[in-house]
């Protein structure tokens, strides 16, 4: 292969280093290995592959050449017309606001209007890749992406889908002075992780002073049946305040 026509080649061949085949009379030289259909100078080319090994190559025009020798020279055309398996790309953007089932339905209508707009036909048993980007307002590894990909799969009736969960947890990371009390920034701890959490940051500070009151209860021996009680009363009474406001 030659040098320049995929990134991250290495060992490849330069130009200048083929130009000697040239002036000893090579008209046409076949190359390989490399995936991607290119031609150098009307001489040297490569068709590429017959079929793509990975999604990357989804975007490289491959296929056979079909070459006549001529007394007037080369004339190689690059044979196409034969069932390629598509490949269709998505994309889903998350903000952080979304809830695992709102993050599931974009993802499930990402896959739908591919099909609407003809781009994915379910058919053709295409390879799909979904990659999901962004940031999210939940513990991420609480998506049950095994279940997710499995259902975009039977949606798309692929030969291959690839859900790819590329996703960062929404972080805080309150000031905390030098003095600062260890029950001080064990608050600011729990404020931190309920601010970054869709569903709780809006009582966050109301909930991080209750959880540090909770872990104190644990650590005088209070008894579970209390405890839960406890956490109880605060979330009702959270959840009431939040309604009568709302």
């Amino acid at each position: 292969g030659l040098e320049d026509q995929i990134a991250r080649y290495k060992g490849a061949l330069r130009y200048d280093e083929l130009l000697p085949l040239r002036k000893a009379g090579v008209d046409y030289l076949a190359l390989g290995h490399i995936h991607k259909n290119y031609s150098v100078e009307d001489w040297i080319f490569n068709p590429g592959s017959l079929e793509a090994n990975n999604i990357e190559e989804g975007k490289y025009d491959r296929g056979a050449y079909l070459v006549e020798l001529t007394p007037s020279g080369i004339q190689a055309s690059l044979q196409q017309d034969y069932q390629q398996r598509s490949i269709v790309r998505l994309q889903v953007r998350t903000r952080g606001e979304e809830s695992e089932t709102e993050l599931t339905e974009l993802a499930v209508s990402a896959v739908e209007t591919a099909i609407a707009q003809g781009r994915l036909v379910p058919n053709d048993q295409p390879i799909v890749e979904l990659r999901i980007e962004g940031t999210v307002g939940f513990e991420r590894l609480s998506l049950d992406t095994r279940h997710l990909q499995q259902t975009l799969q039977a949606m798309s009736q692929a030969l291959i889908f690839l859900l790819k969960y590329d996703v960062e947890e929404i972080s805080f990371q309150s000031p905390t002075a030098d003095e600062a009390s260890r029950e001080q920034i064990e608050e600011n701890a729990f404020l931190d992780l309920l601010a970054g959490h869709r569903d709780y940051k809006k009582r966050a500070p109301e909930l991080a002073n209750a959880l540090v009151d909770l872990k104190n209860r644990c650590l005088v021996g209070q008894d579970d049946a209390a405890l839960y009680q406890y956490v109880e009363d605060i979330l009702t009474a959270s959840s009431d305040r939040q309604n009568s406001s709302s």
